[in-house]
């Protein structure tokens, strides 16, 4: 069918997009539009995949060019925008202007104008290479769908055998020449330099055998010696040993590709190349199985899997990757040597089987492991083999694999080699994945937070707080593991019938922005008005401090006014702050004016006492009818204010307890501000004396003890007072006295009642 007349027709609707397929960008977009219409015009004659391929490339050329026209031109627009500016507009009714200003206005405007249609045509034409680029896809994936339930005979039928049996001799035939084509292109490059083929084998042993050597010695020495203690001593040599194994595979494999000569013939250089790519693909299977299950080495294992499954298991990787590279070897030969249909899916049919066998064996195995877990003591019962992850996995392939065994022997030989050539793909994306997201995460875990190496020198140099570089470091191991994550989806859709050029053009189309209104989100805006929150931020930190520890100390202001000043100036930086982050991704101002009007009727609903304590807080910080330091009683909390938040003010007790009061209870309700005109703290006795006590006596003694306290103020001097007589006949003395602060009070008072007490008794005078 690739032969067919279809498809000549289809390739000559290409002959004017070959620009476009050599990755050249259209000279003029009429012309890349025209080439547009042609590649439409030719899916409906051909859907085969050579052909869908092509036409992708094409138009992936030719939306490349056009937004390049848009990202060159752009530019050169606004530059001609802003030249019209500064001339200005035309005078209005009829006025007169000077002639040369007229004329460069008229000449501005034509360039501007045809600079404008040509960008307009080129975003047009973009549009138009994604919508076909969505076509191309949708054709690609239907022709994958009706290949995938194509159902053939059987092989347990005769009639499977007779198909084989009827064609044998045409493949053999077939066969015979692709091997005799490749034996004379080794056998013409021995001969044209003998010493070749001894020198490439060598070099390919020589790097075999320092691979081995790396991957057994030298890596764990350097994991030792250079990185610290804690996981990434683990995770670090796993990832090397796996790229260390890709890439001397492929340099091997390479080498030994080198025996066909420098110009073997082309159907055998692309086998060949297809070779070492099936290679490498093994040696990723082989290298990904020895990190991860580590039989020999249990203490460098990353996954949480049991010594005896880890043995269990450690022959699959090496089985899977063989039984996946010849088979796929096989079905390359087969390819090119363009054997029959019968032999084609007689080694689909073989390499299902074999893989079907691999993944059967495996599945016993664990499934062994289970029963003999089931009679050994609790104790050892108690660790599982696997995680409860591992255990989906393996329920997920007992399914696929009862499945594909039913495929075969329904004769959907096509779904059924797919179906187990798709499971060891998810196996080896998601091992490749695992394997990614724990080096990530472990190297941004190690070096970037507040206990790594990078981490401790910015906490030291730049005076960041430890809890800041954590956060930064979780932030960025989370979006670097997102990243990966979603490049493991594009690897893992891609063998159903999509590709990661499709797949990552519509990432990108995402990326480049989502537009909501005349609003358009696209990551570069939201890091910008990051940048530009964080930038501002700082800088208002940086201001605050500035006001706080240099400029406010310099004037008459009091400790709780300067408080009260820097807590407003955050207050209106991070305002500030927020109102330019939004500017920065388009929400001019005048928008953040209705954004903040249509907030303001939620917040008047849902959030009033949030808001009102709030605007509490506001007043409290301007009003100051209590400040930072005052002694305040509010209700049945007394001390000093430490604090006053956005929400709540905090309140010191004397028991060294803090108590949160909501800012709209020192605005609405009855506030004691023991500090707030002065600041002396007043110290009163009671003293219940009998009627016949001497009084003057009395009075001078407690004068006396006042007097003899440190603490005690001269001005107001301290006095005694009768206060009365109480219901029990007995006379009541009012001591008073002063001390600088409400805070020496209590003790003040303690000691002068301790003082008065002694007194009395070495006169003998009795208390009432």
């Amino acid at each position: 069918m690739r032969q067919s007349v279809l498809s000549l027709t289809f390739l000559c609707l290409f002959a004017l997009a070959g620009a476009a397929s050599a990755q050249q960008a259209p000279a003029d977009m009429a012309q890349a539009r025209a080439e547009l219409t042609a590649i439409d015009a030719g899916l409906e004659r051909s859907h085969e995949e050579e052909d869908l391929l092509r036409a992708r490339d094409s138009v992936l050329a030719i939306q490349a060019g056009a937004d390049q026209v848009v990202a060159e031109r752009s530019p050169e627009l606004e530059s001609l925008d802003a030249r019209l500016a500064g001339l200005g507009d035309a005078p209005a009714d009829g006025g007169t202007e000077p002639v040369e200003i007229a004329r460069q206005r008229l000449a501005l405007q034509k360039q501007r104008n045809a600079l404008d249609t040509e960008i307009r045509t080129a975003r047009l034409t973009s549009v138009e290479s994604a919508q076909l680029l969505d076509r191309i896809a949708g054709l690609r994936q239907a022709r994958f769908r009706a290949t995938l339930w194509e159902r053939t005979t059987p092989p347990y039928l005769p009639r499977f055998w007779r198909a084989l049996g009827s064609s044998g001799q045409r493949d053999r035939a077939r066969l015979d020449g692709v091997w005799n084509e490749a034996a004379a292109a080794i056998t013409g490059s021995l001969r044209a330099q003998p010493a070749r083929a001894p020198l490439l084998l060598a070099l390919a042993v020589l790097v075999a055998v320092a691979a081995r050597w790396i991957n057994r010695s030298l890596l764990q020495r350097l994991a030792t010696r250079w990185l610290p203690a804690g996981r990434l001593r683990r995770s670090g040599p796993a990832l090397a040993s796996v790229l260390v194994s890709l890439v001397a595979t492929w340099l091997a494999a390479t080498l030994l590709r080198g025996l066909l000569g420098d110009d073997p013939p082309a159907r055998i250089d692309g086998l060949a190349g297809a070779f070492v790519g099936l290679v490498t693909f093994a040696a990723l299977i082989v290298g990904l199985g020895r990190a991860l299950l580590s039989h020999k080495r249990p203490s460098w294992r990353l996954p949480a899997i049991s010594d005896e499954a880890a043995h269990a298991l450690r022959p699959f990787p090496w089985a899977m990757a063989l039984v996946v590279t010849l088979g796929a070897a096989a079905e390359r030969v087969l390819t090119v040597a363009n054997a029959s249909l019968a032999l084609t899916v007689a080694a689909s049919t073989a390499t299902a089987l074999l893989l079907l066998a691999v993944v059967f064996n495996a599945l016993l195995r664990v499934r062994h492991l289970a029963s003999r877990r089931e009679t050994v003591p609790e104790a050892v019962a108690a660790q599982p083999h696997f995680t409860p992850w591992i255990n989906a996995a393996i329920l997920l392939g007992w399914i696929v694999a009862v499945v594909c065994a039913l495929a075969l022997a329904t004769g959907f030989v096509a779904f059924a080699s797919f179906a187990m050539q798709q499971l060891a793909w998810v196996l080896v994306v998601l091992s490749a994945l695992y394997l990614a997201m724990r080096v990530v995460d472990d190297v941004v875990t190690t070096l970037l937070t507040s206990r790594g190496a990078a981490g401790s020198r910015l906490t030291e140099r730049f005076g960041i707080a430890a809890g800041r570089v954590d956060q930064v470091a979780v932030v960025l191991s989370a979006a670097l593991r997102v990243g990966l994550a979603m490049l493991a989806v594009v690897a893992l859709l891609m063998p159903y019938g999509a590709d990661a050029d499709h797949l990552i053009g519509r990432a990108l189309a995402v990326v480049r922005g989502i537009r909501i209104g005349e609003l358009v989100l696209s990551p570069r805006n939201i890091v910008q008005a990051l940048a530009v929150f964080v930038g501002v931020s700082v800088l208002v930190g940086v201001a605050q401090r500035w006001f706080g520890k240099r400029y406010l100390p310099t004037t008459r202001l009091d400790e709780g006014m300067r408080s009260s000043v820097v807590t407003l100036l955050g207050y209106a930086g991070f305002v500030l702050a927020v109102a330019m982050a939004l500017a920065a991704i388009g929400v001019g101002l005048e928008r953040i004016a209705w954004i903040a009007s249509a907030l303001s009727v939620g917040i008047g609903f849902g959030l009033q006492a949030i808001v009102q304590n709030f605007i509490s807080g506001l007043i409290l910080l301007a009003e100051r009818p209590v400040k930072v330091g005052d002694w305040v009683i509010v209700g049945d909390a007394e001390g000093d204010i430490r604090r006053i938040n956005v929400r709540a003010t905090e309140i010191q007790t004397g028991d060294r307890t803090t108590v949160l009061v909501p800012n709209s209870e020192l605005i609405t309700k009855i506030v004691r501000n023991r500090t707030y005109a002065n600041a002396q703290g007043l110290v009163k006795i009671l003293l219940p004396m009998p009627l016949t006590t001497d009084v003057d006596l009395v009075r001078k003694l407690i004068l006396e003890a006042f007097a003899e306290h440190p603490g005690l103020l001269e001005a107001p001097a301290p006095s005694v007072q009768i206060d009365g007589i109480d219901a029990a006949g007995r006379l009541v003395l009012n001591a008073t006295g002063f001390v600088s602060s409400p805070r020496q009070a209590y003790g003040a008072r303690s000691d002068i009642l301790y003082a008065i007490l002694k007194r009395l008794r070495t006169y003998g005078i009795k208390m009432g």
